[in-house]
């Protein structure tokens, strides 16, 4: 069988960054790939020289259109690393509230582009269908449905109102009977099993090595979790399961998304219920000179107060 080349990239709708991949098939087999990274650079860490430690807040939150709370999250907490202080509760309880919210609603839209691009529209069009109720809470909780402005150092900007607690808690309970319907619909799928089980395959030894993180490395048996590891944010003030999968395979990466959705919408509930009352802004009015270090989820950020220079060690395409 004859190979064929196929360039992907740099610009295509599926890639979240500009990066060019040629591939080298026989049929459907993929036999070589060279793959060609960092087209643009956007200055994310330069700009931050020039802003306040409030202004750089808005904009690292833009180093992703889909995780904007992972950047803002791990920043605001290096500022606050800088010196002795304590966020209060109902703060924690809302950063929290917004980072797995923005979870479930990148899973789903992770999911449903992998249906997309599998030819399965169905769970495209379903996943993204349910990904609107996440947003509609979203946009209840924040003003946004996307790129939420939440976070500031000391705290977030704005407070949950307890009027507003039911129905995001309404919708979440009415999402759970579909995303358990997906949930089916993948698993069960003879297709998807034949198209995504030993694909993609990341070894345990591979994703220590790469340095993988999240659902790729728990998909690949890695069993860590910085919610956990490191507890931040109100994570250690409830029971929830880190989901954890052998395989290392695309079908894996799917399941693990699939079940952490569920995970979030328990988080996201509890911390709705459990909301306590209290400030939501500590009012940092200086940092002094110093630097702060932070991580969460996939995120890690140095901060240093003199140069305002924010570091992004894991974050080298922005």
């Amino acid at each position: 069988m004859g190979r064929t080349i196929i360039p992907i990239g740099p610009y295509h709708p599926l890639q979240e960054e500009p990066e060019f991949f040629t591939l080298t098939v026989e049929g459907e087999t993929v036999v070589d790939i060279d793959m060609r990274m960092g087209y643009n650079h956007r200055g994310i860490e330069k700009l931050s020289e020039m802003k306040t430690f409030e202004n750089s807040t808005f904009v690292v939150e833009r180093i992703c259109g889909i995780c904007c709370t992972s950047q803002p999250f791990a920043y605001t907490r290096a500022v606050e690393d800088i010196f002795p202080m304590e966020v209060t509760m109902r703060a924690k309880y809302i950063r929290t509230i917004i980072a797995e919210g923005e979870r479930i609603h990148s899973h789903l839209l992770w999911l449903g582009l992998a249906g997309h691009f599998l030819g399965y529209n169905t769970v495209y069009m379903w996943a993204w269908k349910l990904r609107e109720e996440i947003l509609d809470v979203m946009e209840i909780l924040s003003g946004n449905r996307n790129a939420y402005a939440m976070f500031k150092p000391g705290g977030v900007r704005r407070d949950i109102k307890s009027e507003d607690i039911p129905i995001c808690l309404k919708k979440i309970d009415s999402i759970l009977p579909t995303l358990d319907m997906l949930k089916k619909a993948v698993l069960d799928d003879p297709v998807l099993h034949a198209r995504l089980k030993g694909v993609g395959v990341m070894s345990y030894k591979e994703a220590i090595d790469f340095s993988a993180l999240g659902p790729t490395s728990r998909a690949s048996g890695v069993a860590r979790d910085v919610r956990k590891d490191s507890p931040y944010g109100a994570y250690q003030e409830m029971e929830w399961d880190m989901i954890v999968t052998r395989n290392g395979d695309v079908f894996d990466k799917a399941v693990v998304r699939i079940l952490e959705s569920f995970e979030s919408a328990k988080i996201l509930k509890y911390c709705l219920n459990n909301i306590p009352d209290g400030e939501i802004d500590a009012k940092i009015k200086d940092i002094p000179p110093g630097e702060g270090i932070s991580l969460e989820s996939n995120t890690l950020v140095i901060f240093n107060s003199v140069s305002m220079l924010i570091s992004f060690p894991c974050l080298r395409k922005s």
